[in-house]
């Protein structure tokens, strides 16, 4: 069967417990195959020309395997067709014709493992579309089916909004040093129109005193101004401000004394902290100086990356809040709590950007949906990704 050829089925009805869906006309599905079509062919030529060559063909090989996948009817079964065929009409924002696949595809008990993911999809559809009554019907159809305990109702709010915003990064690179204060003043423009920002200081090559002291004239101006500021830092860092400062030495600015004390103090490094205080009191003779305010870790080697409730094309933006922490973690963690939808022309762009960023880390998707994870592994290459489900 041609895998354009499964978009020409005659929509069935409903069984039990669900609404009746409406069948597409002929005009629908052909306007529906002209669509995955070219979106195939939109996407094989951004990759392409945007993520490297390697990258590229390795997602546009994986698009020719789906093709070929479904070209041997022999490869999949019935209802391991319907549940691909399911995850695309859904990416393309067709989910009455999900519906009446999926319920066609179970009208017969298949006795397979994949019949319990087409059922899934269906309670996640109801789930999703706040239809309680809807999900508690099908609820206890599975329940019969498999002789199991129902599936719970959980609400979704089905808001964007309720999900936390990344906040923008801003990134301090190279020599943080008295001579480089015109860099500091084009960094206080980036953020003068933000409410709330991190600041990367894991790339700084060298610094000096006098550099020091810029920046924390800088930083509590933006604590005053109400900004909320995430400061990250690095071990290297660290250890040239312990470089540059000496127990003993009273150096005529302590603007790397309070920075280190600053840094510590907010990573919950208690003993580096507790050293530090000491060594700077017993330098100065003096009680410490006053906390900024800050709001600031090292990075941990496992970071989560919280993806939104719909994930749309273009993806640049959501790749570019994960850049920030991927060079610097050892395994990569994306959180699909919140995750409803990931459209078709999204979902190749999305894998390639994570792989190109994860150079060769391990990648979790976490509690992710069936209805997007189907697509992703169409996507993939089935049995690549290392996907945890989350039931309805």
């Amino acid at each position: 069967m041609k895998f354009l050829d499964l978009f020409s089925k005659q929509a069935p009805g409903a069984i039990k417990h669900v609404r009746p869906s409406t069948t597409q006309t002929v005009a629908q599905r052909e306007a529906t195959a002209r669509k995955i079509d070219a979106i195939e062919s939109e996407i094989s030529a951004e990759i392409s020309g945007h993520l490297g060559a390697d990258i590229g063909d390795e997602i546009s090989n994986e698009q020719s395997n789906l093709q070929h996948d479904f070209d041997e009817p022999l490869a999949t079964s019935r209802i391991e067709q319907a549940i691909s065929e399911a995850s695309i009409l859904y990416a393309n924002h067709q989910v009455t014709s999900v519906v009446s696949l999926l319920l066609d595809a179970l009208r017969q008990p298949s006795h397979e493992a994949a019949e319990a993911v087409a059922w899934y999809m269906l309670l996640e559809l109801a789930s999703f579309d706040g239809d309680q009554a809807r999900f508690e019907g099908l609820a206890l159809r599975y329940a019969e089916r498999f002789e199991t305990s129902p599936p719970q109702w959980r609400a979704h709010s089905g808001d964007d909004a309720s999900a936390p915003a990344a906040s923008p990064m801003l990134a301090f690179r190279g020599k943080l040093l008295g001579t480089t204060a015109p860099a500091l003043t084009q960094l206080k423009q980036a953020a003068a129109t933000l409410s709330a920002f991190s600041l990367d200081l894991r790339n700084l090559t060298e610094i000096d005193v006098a550099g020091c002291g810029d920046l924390l004239h800088l930083l509590p101006a933006w604590c005053q101004a109400g900004k909320g500021i995430r400061l990250i830092h690095s071990n290297a860092l660290l250890d040239m401000l312990r470089a540059t400062t000496q127990q003993g030495r009273r150096d005529d600015d302590d603007a790397a004394w309070r920075l280190l004390i600053e840094l510590l103090r907010v990573s919950g490094d208690e003993v580096g902290y507790e050293d530090a205080c000491v060594a700077y009191c017993i330098t100065y003779e003096q009680s410490l100086p006053t906390p900024l305010g800050l709001v600031s870790h090292a990075m941990p080697v496992t970071s989560q990356f919280l993806l939104p409730a719909q994930v749309r094309h273009p993806v640049d933006q959501l790749l570019d809040v994960l850049r920030a922490d991927a060079e610097h973690i050892d395994r990569i963690i994306i959180n699909c709590q919140q995750l409803r939808l990931i459209e078709f022309n999204a979902a190749a762009p999305l894998l390639a950007g994570v792989a190109a960023l994860a150079r060769g880390k391990p990648v979790e998707w976490r509690d992710m949906p069936y209805l997007t994870s189907t697509l992703l592994q169409l996507m993939s290459g089935h049995g690549k990704l290392n996907i945890s489900h989350r039931r309805p």
